[in-house]
This record gives C-alpha cells, structure tokens and sequence, in this order.
C-alpha cells in the first residue's frame, strides 16, 4: 500500500516521510531483460513516487508484462537504444506528465526504492541535482580503482565536485532537468548528466546508498568512452581546464 495514497495531506505531519505528499514524484526506470526484478522494484517504488514509468529497451524476456502487472506505466521501445535513450524517452514521458521532481532508479535490484525519501529530503532543501554515492568496499579492486579515476575526470570536465558519478539512482527537480541538454545513446548518460548539472550551475550534491547486490555494469573501458564523450561535448580552452582544477581541488581537498 502507497504512503503517498494512504496518508491525506491534511494529516502529512503524522507521516514520517511528509515531504513526499507535497510534489508530484515520478520514478524513470530502464529495463532491459528485467523480468526476474522489475515487478517487484516497481511495486516497493510506488510506495514513494505517483507514477513509475518504465521503459522496456526491447527487452526478449516478459519485462513489459511484468511491469504491467506490478503497476508501472510502460513503453517499449521496438528496437534497442541504450540506457541514454532509455532515460531520455523516460524525461519525456514524465515531463509530459507534469513531474515536480523525476528519480531515475535501476529495475535489477542494485538499488533501494526505500532510500527515495532521502533523495526528496535534499530536494526540499533546495539542491536542483542528487546523486547516490555507493559504498564500494565490496566491489573489486579494479572496478573502485576506475570508479575513482572516472570521479576526478568527470568533476575536472563538469567543473563539479560529485562523488560516483556513474551512479544511476538520481533525483532532478524539473526545472533543473530541462535545462539540460541530453543526447547520450548508451552508459555516457551517466557522466553526461552530471556535465549538464555543472554547465548549469545546478545545485548539486550526493546522498549514501546502500547497494545490496553487486552488479557489473559499466567497465573501466566503459569509462575511457565515457571521459572520451565528455571531451567532445565542450569546446576548451586551457584557461578552462585551469579553473575547473582550482574549483575540483578546492571542494574535495
């Protein structure tokens, strides 16, 4: 049974989450080949959000079925187009919608739907932009080793001073998502996201999350590609460069 729908706004101070009663809340969520996991991260997300849109990327197994089922509103894509195209057809349903605030959260589990009331939390402070940081003590060596380079590339590029900013468990206040200028096809969404909160001054900021199983997704040359991309989204000059190392050392030193 929702909160949102089973606590009247008039009695919101008796709801240990009264922030998520006062904005239009809907969850983007990507799936591809999802069938195992995306009922049931739909269902336990509906208890924070008004809507969960899911966005089948051509998946061959019964994701759409099963997110039907579980009460998400569905669009299947007829062709692949990758998690950038994925959340981009999302943006656009849930703009559509009239959304306060938009959360990206993945369908295969690696994320906690009852985390969402922090990401308002910081919402309802202000920040235009949250982004969840992972605890990576349990991931291999090799995967926090290029989580942290990509960190510093990303933040040196944006000019700002996120951590694990390949995560995809987000929030976005609307106004903040339109100014953003998103045409990444595939993993590049994640860094490209964060370029656009930098070259808009959004305000920005990460909240802990907890990752309760371990899933591979976007490798170290995953990550090259990604800091590759970013090159090619703005035009610099060194002074450029200059500055942002000044803003990046300063905020994480």
């Amino acid at each position: 049974m929702s909160i949102r729908k089973t606590v009247p706004k008039i009695l919101t101070h008796l709801n240990p989450y009264p922030e998520i009663n006062l904005m239009k809340i809907i969850a983007v969520m990507p799936a591809y080949n999802e069938e195992k996991t995306v009922g049931g991260i739909v269902k336990r997300t509906k208890k924070y959000v008004d809507s969960v849109i899911v966005i089948d990327d051509c998946s061959k197994d019964n994701t759409s079925k099963n997110a039907k089922k579980a009460g998400a509103i569905v669009i299947r894509h007829p062709k692949n187009k990758g998690l950038g195209g994925a959340l981009r057809t999302g943006f656009s349903e849930a703009l559509k919608r009239k959304a306060d605030v938009i959360i990206t959260i993945d369908a295969d589990g690696q994320h906690v739907p009852e985390e969402i009331p922090k990401f308002i939390e910081k919402i309802n402070e202000g920040y235009d932009f949250v982004l969840g940081e992972r605890d990576l003590k349990g991931y291999p060596f090799f995967k926090k080793f290029g989580n942290f380079f990509l960190n510093i590339a990303t933040n040196f590029i944006s000019g700002t001073a996120l951590h694990d900013t390949e995560s995809g468990f987000r929030a976005f206040k609307t106004s903040a998502l339109k100014k953003m200028y998103l045409k990444a096809e595939r993993y590049e969404i994640a860094v490209e996201i964060v370029f656009e909160s930098g070259r808009n001054y959004l305000k920005s900021t990460n909240v802990p999350i907890r990752i309760p199983i371990y899933v591979k997704g976007v490798g170290f040359m995953d990550g090259i590609k990604n800091f590759i991309f970013l090159l090619h989204r703005r035009e610099r000059k060194w002074i450029d460069y200059l500055h942002d190392a000044k803003y990046v050392v300063k905020k994480w030193i």
